[in-house]
């Protein structure tokens, strides 16, 4: 088998077609691996996506299994980092797995599971797995228990309720054949009573949202939901509602929502949203909220009966409660289906192949210079260093490298990362601030910062660069050029750490240098200062921070009676003549 790894949405928007006739051809796929949901879903992740793809050896076109999956990078303590990889719907859908041609299981499952193990990573997450124990278990073969710690988690509690557990209902082709068969006798007669009464009543109705009220639907759904759960989301609270709402307004578009809302009068007393699978002819109930002052009828017991009864209406097999195994579900006579969670891991902890994953790299250097600009350099050091052993020629790790060989006072070691950079990347910004920063250890104060102009002039919107050259400019004393460059760094990048903290310790030191001071380092450093002061960006906050023309403070005289004859003013004094015509002394 082969197996092409497509890590671009765009190339997998193109393989749609041949997606969903896999989705349609595999009687295991759920609507949470299908293109309406997954594809929307990978499109909003923020971190690097992957899906593998098998197709026959020869002349085939056509993939004939899907496995998508997204990847973390994780730090331990120590600096050092690792990957974790999820599957596709994590953390968001409530079934995950893969989709497959069933004729081709036997040979496409156990190709997935040996492509992964070729993977770097140090953990693997299958996490709310919906597939068969045949089809897990091919997957499974490549992963044996001596090279891996493997645990299967069949269980999983959250507030009581058990998430492993799938509450469903098989749906006959009549909803009185549903209610005779599938339900107790006070529930059969409690939900035609309700309907009833939904269908009697004056001042009760249930809506479908039009494209006219899709946006004021949701909000009512969101609006209930996040009252009765804010508070135990906490901080994730924002998130899950955006992602939430993005999801549903997609799954309106694409004709795959129901969302009642039940009402009285022009008060919305709850609403219950559910995804439709039209392949699979599934409903699968999503979430729902309700106003809890609103009680007769109950919002849930109604907002379901009327679904399932649409569902069977129109055709469709099973209606779907997913995750949790909750009391209220098992009135509507449900069956169970279990998921469960296989967590992998490399008995040394590290990730396969000793590397980090290519697509994480970009994410390994941001905390690597996170942890340079706060001082951690040995953290700072493991990171590029990761980088540099997954893509030894990058040239913004040996970058950081060499500031950190700076920082320490390793001239051999910022020296031969300075060769190394001029052979990779003779003409970028950092082989010129290298060259700074050895040229300044030296005390080639004028050399030095000609090599700090020229690469301020090559890169001109790096925070790094002007911190890197405040700093120094600092060190020597010349505190106006060094508050420049603060500022600079400031306006590229306002979150930079402690930035104000250290213009503040900038301007205090140049409030107590005394003018002589002053003067002596513009002598002694005029080639610098002047170097430096042309530059656009340095010249600008210069001209900003400039102390304005001081006017001295003075009383202006004001004809507004006895009580305020006068207000302070950096105006001219009062005139001889003006204090004349009022008949008062000034």
């Amino acid at each position: 088998m082969r197996i092409d790894v497509i890590d671009n949405l765009e190339q997998l928007e193109k393989l749609r077609a041949n997606w969903d006739a896999v989705y349609d051809a595999d009687p295991e796929s759920q609507f949470f691996l299908s293109t309406v949901y997954l594809f929307k879903w990978l499109a909003r992740l923020s971190y690097p996506t992957v899906v593998l793809a098998v197709k026959p050896d020869g002349d085939s076109t056509d993939y004939v299994a899907f496995l998508p999956l997204w990847i973390k990078t994780k730090e331990r303590k120590s600096g050092e980092m690792y990957n974790v990889i999820h599957m596709g719907g994590n953390h968001f859908a409530d079934y995950t797995g893969f989709i497959c041609r069933p004729e081709w299981a036997e040979q496409a499952l156990p190709a997935l599971g040996e492509k992964m193990r070729q993977m770097n990573w140090a953990q693997l997450h299958l996490q709310d797995l919906r597939a068969s124990e045949h089809r897990t278990a091919l997957f499974m073969k490549a992963f044996r228990k001596k090279d891996f710690e493997i645990d299967e988690q069949r269980r999983e509690i959250q507030d009581n309720i058990d998430i492993s557990v799938c509450p469903y209902v098989r749906l006959p082709n009549d909803w009185d054949a549903y209610l005779d068969g599938k339900l107790s006798a006070n529930t059969r007669q409690k939900l035609r009573r309700l309907l009833r009464q939904m269908e009697t009543s004056t001042d009760l109705r249930i809506t479908q949202p039009t494209a006219e009220t899709i946006d004021r639907d949701i909000d009512i759904l969101m609006g209930f939901w996040s009252k009765r759960w804010g508070d135990k989301k906490g901080v994730r609270l924002a998130g899950i509602i955006d992602n939430n709402r993005k999801m549903l307004r997609h799954c309106f578009d694409a004709g795959a929502l129901f969302l009642p809302i039940l009402w009285r009068g022009d008060k919305p007393g709850g609403a219950l949203a559910t995804y439709i699978d039209h392949k699979k002819k599934t409903f699968l109930f999503f979430i729902t909220g309700r106003d809890p002052s609103f009680n007769n009828p109950q919002p849930g017991l109604v907002l379901h009966a009327h679904s399932i009864r649409y569902a069977i209406q129109n055709g469709f097999a099973e209606y779907d409660f997913l995750r949790g195994n909750e009391d209220y579900k098992y009135s509507f006579g449900v069956d169970e289906r279990p998921i469960k969670t296989i967590v992998l891991n490399t008995r040394d902890k590290k990730n396969l192949g000793g590397k980090l994953d290519l697509r994480c790299l970009p994410v390994v250097l941001r905390r690597s210079t996170q942890h340079l600009r706060t001082g951690a350099l040995d953290k700072a050091e493991i990171g590029y260093r990761h980088v540099l052993a997954a893509e030894p020629k990058k040239t913004a790790a040996l970058y950081g490298l060499a500031r950190i060989a700076a920082a320490r006072g390793e001239e051999a070691e910022a020296t031969a990362l300075y060769k190394t950079l001029q052979e990779v990347s003779p003409d970028g910004f950092e082989v010129c601030f290298v060259q700074g920063r050895m040229l300044q250890a030296q005390g080639k104060i004028a050399e030095a910062a000609e090599a700090y102009g020229q690469g301020v002039e090559r890169e001109p919107d790096d925070a790094d660069v002007f911190y890197d050259l405040g700093q120094i400019l600092f060190s020597i004393g010349l505190y106006e050029l060094a508050i420049a460059a603060f500022d600079v760094t400031a306006e590229l990048e306002p979150d930079f750490p402690d930035i104000n903290l250290t213009k503040m310790k900038s301007v205090k030191a140049r409030d107590r240098q005394s003018p002589e001071t002053r003067a002596r380092l513009a002598e002694s450093h005029a080639a610098m200062i002047a170097r430096i002061g042309k530059l656009k960006s340095i010249a600008k906050a210069v001209a900003r921070n400039k102390p304005k023309a001081e006017v001295p403070l003075v009383l202006e005289w004001q004809q507004k009676g006895p009580e305020r004859p006068f207000s302070f003013s950096r105006n001219a004094m009062p005139t001889a003549a003006a204090v004349k015509s009022t008949g008062q002394k000034g």
